[in-house]
């Protein structure tokens, strides 16, 4: 049974200069029972100050705003450590009207815990503000396929992870399969982490990189749920990925996941 209704509140930041766009989503989230709007900001600047004197769980942020863009005050919320109501790190959704590659790459590498189109449906708006309030990423499908074609071509990929610390192993190319036995704790080795994922996490990695959810991850390797959360929290510590979106960007430059197969599938 869907529990979300009975889960604490989620609080929310909204940044944007549009007033009518500030009050639509505002009453899209507003109308949810388990989703509070704390704040509204008109610019950059506004939200930067907001989120460190009225810190909230999740921020939707434009990317185009006068005074300080999204993008930049993303990079000054994540880089000040603001932590939420809920004692996590606030996390940013970054919406814009433009399906732009340096948009999507930007808000990724700023640290962002997810991107979508401002003409997403209302469903969809409130989805990612659960998915992200549970500390999952989310990003949307198109902007996912831009941002693994960047990945492939090299655009930033490696440096927009190493710029969150993630790993110094060189790239690979090689995807390991759920029954790879050996090979898998080969590639795990190969990565060369202070802390080496284990068989199972590098086995995780790969399905979260290739876009399975926790419980279609729990399903497709008979574990349980609250399996799969504990091995992807130790996953996230030891790439040093602030959030899922990271993990999959470190997966991809290091060659564990083939960026045309995903976009294939």
């Amino acid at each position: 049974m869907d529990d979300a209704g009975s889960t604490s509140t989620i609080t929310v930041g909204l940044a944007d200069d549009q007033q009518l766009v500030r009050a639509g989503f505002g009453m899209v989230l507003d109308s949810q029972p388990d989703i509070t709007v704390v704040w509204q900001a008109v610019d950059g600047a506004e939200a930067v100050n907001l989120a460190g004197s009225q810190p909230v769980d999740i921020i939707l942020m434009d990317v185009q705003m006068p005074e300080l863009d999204g993008i930049a005050a993303t990079r000054k919320i994540v880089e000040a450590g603001i932590t939420g109501p809920s004692g996590e790190p606030t996390r940013v959704v970054v919406l814009t009207t433009f399906d732009n590659d340096d948009y999507v790459m930007g808000s990724i590498t700023a640290g962002a815990s997810g991107f979508l189109l401002k003409d997403a449906d209302p469903e969809e708006l409130i989805d990612a503000v659960r998915t992200v309030g549970e500390a999952e990423a989310v990003i949307s499908p198109k902007a996912t396929a831009r941002l693994l074609r960047q990945v492939r071509g090299g655009v930033g990929g490696e440096a927009g992870v190493r710029e969150q610390g993630a790993g110094t192993a060189s790239p690979r190319q090689a995807e390991p399969e759920q029954d790879a036995g050996p090979d898998v704790a080969t590639a795990a080795a190969e990565l060369g982490l202070p802390d080496p994922l284990t068989p199972r996490e590098l086995e995780i990695l790969v399905l979260v990189a290739r876009g399975y959810s926790n419980p279609e991850i729990a399903r497709r390797l008979f574990v349980s749920l609250p399996t799969v959360k504990t091995h992807v929290g130790r996953i996230l510590a030891k790439t040093e990925s602030r959030d899922r979106v990271h993990a999959v960007l470190f997966a991809f430059s290091n060659g564990l996941v083939d960026p045309v197969r995903v976009l294939e599938e």
